[in-house]
């Protein structure tokens, strides 16, 4: 049993797919094995993966490859990965991102120190023109409190978690397969529910690269609307179904006014937004600004008290300034 598991999803990333697998293969901790799922790349994504590996012989037998006959997305990708590892812990990570060479033997140690199921990092969000340092969810001790910060903040990734194996499968968790998008939040909310003891390293270790112009999140989608939809009422089912919703309904409230900001702008899902889980109604006024700004949220609250003809004429009001 290795002491580490990286699953690593693969689809044309030809411009980033050797930064990444020089980060992988450069760890100071030895005793891992790398998990590539090619997911029908159409690009020279595999053909530049496999040159790489020449050049860590030491690597070669921690290797593992597994094509899929087609084009499944990142959830399929991650779980066949999944599937196929056999670590004492497992953690994923991006083929356009890249990570330090110390990320997974700093896990791990602090992992295996405090016998934790979980441990996770800060991480650097690389853009256009700026790299910035991003603090994960602050630490706290209390799990209740620290999930309840989790949801509450806007990123939600699986990347910078070293989760025990035999939390995926003692509760026989994986990714949706019906979730392209947001899955990340849905699969790390029960992973941090069900382990007994989480910890953090308070460095960034991983880089979140937000320059593939090709990846999912930098093509809204309708589908990007429905899968976070999906997966928050499944969270909030999730949490009823074992009596706790009341500990997290505020905090899962703001997400799913989060997610259906963008029909106080339309007339005619004005019902639908009244519908979607009306309990949410009671947090508006709460809700961060990293979820919906203040225009949004006085919005949301006329339509709430059945002013929504005052919404319509200001709606209208900005399309005719442009506003």
């Amino acid at each position: 049993m290795p002491e580490v598991s990286v699953i690593i999803p693969v689809y044309n990333v030809e411009a980033y797919i050797e930064r990444c697998a020089r980060s992988l293969f450069e760890q100071t901790l030895q005793d891992m094995e790398f998990i590539f799922v090619d997911d029908c790349s159409t690009d020279r994504s595999i053909t530049l993966l496999k040159r790489v590996i020449e050049d860590y012989p030491q690597r070669k037998e921690q290797i593992h490859f597994r094509s899929l006959e087609k084009n499944s997305g990142p959830s399929v990708a991650r779980n066949i990965g999944l599937s196929l590892a056999s670590g004492e812990y497992i953690i994923y990570c991006d083929s356009d991102d890249w990570v330090e060479c110390d990320m997974y033997n700093k896990l791990y140690t602090c992992a295996s120190r405090y016998h934790a199921d979980m441990c996770y990092c800060d991480f650097y969000m690389v853009c256009q023109n700026d790299i910035k340092r991003i603090e994960s969810v602050s630490y706290v001790k209390e799990k209740v409190e620290l999930l309840k910060r989790y949801l509450a903040e806007g990123l939600t990734v699986m990347w910078n978690m070293l989760v025990k194996r035999e939390i995926y499968l003692q509760h026989k968790l994986k990714y949706p397969d019906d979730i392209v998008y947001c899955e990340d939040f849905w699969l790390s909310v029960r992973l941090m529910y069900f382990s007994n003891k989480i910890i953090k390293v308070c460095e960034p270790l991983y880089y979140y690269n937000r320059l593939n112009q090709s990846s999912l999140l930098m093509k809204p989608m309708k589908r990007t609307f429905t899968d976070e939809l999906h997966a928050v009422l499944d969270t909030i089912k999730f949490f009823s179904e074992r009596g706790e919703i009341d500990l997290y309904n505020k905090e899962l409230s703001w997400r799913i006014l989060k997610v259906k900001q963008d029909m106080v702008l339309h007339p005619d899902e004005y019902q639908d937004f009244l519908t979607i889980y009306p309990d949410s109604h009671a947090y508006i006024l709460s809700c961060p600004e990293i979820f919906c700004n203040k225009k949004i949220k006085i919005m949301m609250w006329l339509i709430v008290h059945r002013m929504q003809l005052l919404v319509t004429g200001v709606n209208k009001l900005r399309r005719i300034l442009g506003r």
